[in-house]
């Protein structure tokens, strides 16, 4: 019988871990394989070169140094070393006094996070381990010896102090960089909510209860996480678009459907490149999009024309700002009904009856369309508040100049208004989306790669996130809210 019961323990014990890699090693792979379908069809590629392609994705996420490994160690450390603990402990225990030890709940609990905190130490090792390579600090190949010799007889090789400042170039790191902000992201929210509970807790025992501020908080608070955060996110995309993933920015521009000369004469203005009364060569890049538009050039000339009008911020919607924002909703509800309604509906057909999966799907297809149409009409809208329509209404011309509102205020205050359109979202989608948006925001300002002897900094905060992460999941897993708190409630069971 003691046999069988240790045999079955070992099978639940290895099930979190092979949860945690098979999950991790679809969520690399599955959206390689749907680009990979789309080439399928193609008949410039032989059936030789589809095969190769397919074997290689479904192989490049194998090895000890890949997400799912690290995801089978994060899992396998947090769960197993503290049974491992306790199994010595307890050995150790009835040798020495007969009698098996008992932990407190403490105990238990500071062992689990120490458990968590080494497997996730080992995983952020590997997961930054550097690849051995055959080239040079500056990307050049390395030479073996002979070739380097007969280099050097005929004089192609740099001088020394040359050749060594090429070489002096930093090691980078920050390849897990995103992956590390979730964690703090998620480990911060953890301990909010924890804290925000007793808090209340305590509250409601000292005084019957909490103050009507005090309730609503709660139910504000994931929506201005995501104000604040899409704020951030489209402040980097106007002014530092090199901050975002190339993916998100590009995604961004396609949702946002602007002309790209805009948006440079705006950055060009906060540079102070495109000044408005002097004629400082900037006029050709906002001529051309008159042309373009049929409007006339002297509309491109900041030496001529003070501020660059809103019709050509309308991109060809007429002078009304009202006009122009609701044809910009209407654009940008079309945009996502066309992404959320397809989505919608194979996430709701697998489950439910076909009558009431169609309507569901569609009454949230129709509120995150919404949600986002509201998100760019309400920053549209906001910009020419504030530059032409109410801006220099409250503000006088010499006070706040026509070139402080279009250098960065008017796109400040597009930044600050848009976010709030999440308002429209259910509130557990508030919660998804702003736990997204929030780690791209932190990392605008955050360099994207660093010197590599910082590493060490980084490793700290993702094993002390994870650490909170999944000693929570195991402790109080109702803490961890949203979709990644059932996904990670079902892998460790």
């Amino acid at each position: 019988m003691a046999p069988l019961q240790g045999r079955v323990m070992g099978v639940q014990s290895i099930k979190p871990v092979l949860r945690a890699y098979g999950l991790a090693y679809l969520a690399l792979t599955t959206p390689k394989l749907l680009t990979l379908a789309t080439t399928l069809f193609k008949k410039d590629i032989d059936h030789r070169q589809k095969l190769r392609q397919l074997v290689r994705i479904l192989l490049s996420s194998w090895g000890l140094a890949k997400f799912p490994t690290s995801c089978a160690i994060l899992v396998g450390g947090a769960t197993w070393l503290p049974l491992l603990c306790f199994q010595l402990s307890s050995i150790c225990s009835k040798v020495i006094t007969g009698k098996a030890i008992r932990s407190s709940q403490t105990v238990v609990r500071l062992l689990r996070f120490l458990s968590a905190f080494i497997s996730a130490w080992v995983a952020f090792h590997l997961l930054n381990k550097k690849r051995n390579s055959h080239t040079t600090m500056n990307g050049h190949t390395t030479m073996n010896g002979n070739s380097s010799a007969s280099e050097l007889h005929n004089g192609n090789h740099l001088n020394g102090s040359a050749g060594r400042a090429e070489q002096k170039r930093p090691d980078l790191a920050g390849r897990t960089l995103d992956l590390t902000l979730f964690s703090f992201v998620r480990a911060a929210s953890i301990v909010t909510y924890s804290v925000w509970n007793r808090w209340t807790h305590r509250r409601k025992a000292q005084r019957g209860g909490i103050s009507r501020l005090e309730s609503f908080l709660p139910r504000i608070a994931d929506s201005g996480v995501f104000a604040g955060s899409a704020a951030v996110v489209m402040w980097a995309w106007f002014y530092c678009p090199e901050r975002l993933p190339r993916s998100y920015a590009k995604w961004i521009g396609e949702a946002a459907s602007v002309d790209e000369r805009l948006i440079e004469a705006l950055r060009r203005v906060r540079r102070g490149e495109f000044v408005y009364g002097k004629d400082t060569g900037q006029a050709p890049l906002l001529e051309s999009m008159c042309k373009d538009y049929g409007w006339p050039t002297v509309w491109g000339d900041p030496a001529k024309t003070t501020p660059i009008p809103c019709e050509m911020v309308h991109m060809g919607c007429g002078t009304s700002c009202e006009w122009h924002a609701i044809s910009r909703f209407a654009r940008a509800f079309k945009f996502a009904a066309l992404t959320y309604l397809p989505l919608q509906l194979l996430l709701r057909m697998r489950s439910k009856p076909h009558a009431e999966a169609i309507t569901r799907a569609v009454k949230d297809a129709m509120r995150s369309s919404s949600f986002l149409a509201l998100f760019i009409s309400l920053f549209y809208y906001s910009v020419c508040l504030a530059r032409t329509r109410l801006g220099p209404k409250i503000f006088d011309h010499k006070t706040v100049t026509p070139m402080m509102w279009d250098s960065g205020l008017c796109v400040g205050a597009g930044c600050f208004t848009c976010g709030w359109s999440i308002l429209l979202e259910n509130t557990s989608k508030r919660q998804e989306i702003a736990f997204f948006v929030a780690p791209r925001a932190v990392a605008t300002l955050l360099p994207r790669r660093y010197d590599r002897k910082y590493l060490s900094r980084e490793q700290v905060t993702f094993a002390i996130s994870t650490a909170v992460i999944l000693t929570c999941a195991q402790e109080q897993p109702e803490l961890i809210r949203g979709v990644f708190g059932r996904v990670l409630s079902s892998v460790i069971g």
